[in-house]
């Protein structure tokens, strides 16, 4: 993590740990950031962290497909999954959404920011399909990533918060020319993080919302059992039909009408219990 992400990061964590009152876990935290980034640091040093701009058989991986990218490196966004390094189970195969809206940026000098990078799988497969973007992944936790590279960064986000995303929103007032949430996945958060990004969205690029729909299994992801959920809304505002929300105001969807000049759903191929939770939609700025 560069020093002015990480002077974001932490003074962002703090001050959430403070709006919470949670001053036990601030006094902790104060501590405990400095250790992780000095883990972090000799992590790197000392090669546990893949550096993808020295790895060997490069050449092989920039001349791969996007779906052998997100299966070589056990991408949630892949054809397959493996889990625990054994079991192999049937993925949402986004891969052929991302080529199908992406192939015309392939060699383009762009940013792209994921949400919910995690473990930086995504953001490796992306490195060797798109070979001049720079890569921004964030998380809760700023230190997940277990891939770095001079085109990838890494930052802090809280979905939940609307005080520290427009924090970040502020922080890349130079704005993205992608834009990809895979974070909490709550209703809530989709549809908080949505309008306030899309501003830093550069005239053209793509807001992609992952997994839309994965409340219909994990209904934890919608505590309030709302019917109106991100994926009716979007398709709502398509069809040009009114609706009301508590979650996102009158405002903010006036914005987002205006600024979307195309919008693409998709649906994947991963089934939880027989459900398919494999909703993405691609939504294009305004050029």
């Amino acid at each position: 993590m560069i020093k002015k992400h990480f002077v974001f990061s932490y003074t962002n964590i703090l001050k959430q740990e403070i709006n919470k009152k949670n001053y036990f876990s601030f006094g902790r935290k104060v501590i405990n950031l400095i250790y992780k980034l000095i883990i972090n640091i000799l992590k790197k040093n000392f090669r546990k962290i893949i550096n993808l701009d020295k790895k060997k058989n490069n050449l092989k991986f920039y001349n791969s497909s996007l779906s052998e990218l997100f299966d070589n490196f056990n991408c949630d966004k892949g054809k397959f999954l493996k889990i625990n390094h054994k079991e192999k189970i049937k993925g949402p195969n986004y891969a052929i959404f991302y080529e199908k809206y992406f192939q015309d940026l392939k060699n383009n000098k762009i940013k792209i920011l994921e949400l919910g990078s995690h473990e930086g799988k995504g953001i490796a497969s992306f490195y060797y399909y798109l070979p001049y973007a720079k890569l921004y992944g964030a998380n809760i936790n700023p230190f997940q990533m277990k891939f770095c590279s001079k085109r990838i960064e890494e930052i802090y986000i809280d979905v939940s918060s609307k005080k520290v995303i427009e924090s970040f929103s502020g922080y890349f007032k130079e704005g993205f020319d992608i834009i990809i949430d895979d974070a909490s996945h709550n209703i809530r958060d989709i549809l908080l993080t949505l309008p306030i990004l899309f501003k830093n969205l550069k005239r053209g690029g793509y807001y992609v919302i992952e997994d839309i729909n994965q409340f219909e299994v994990f209904k934890n992801l919608n505590p309030t059992n709302d019917k109106l959920t991100p994926l009716k809304i979007l398709q709502y505002m398509h069809e040009g039909k009114k609706f009301s929300s508590e979650f996102i105001t009158d405002e903010d969807v006036k914005y987002l009408k205006i600024n979307i000049d195309k919008y693409f759903f998709e649906k994947g191929e991963m089934l939880v219990k027989g459900i398919n939770i494999s909703d993405i939609v691609f939504l294009k700025k305004n050029a």
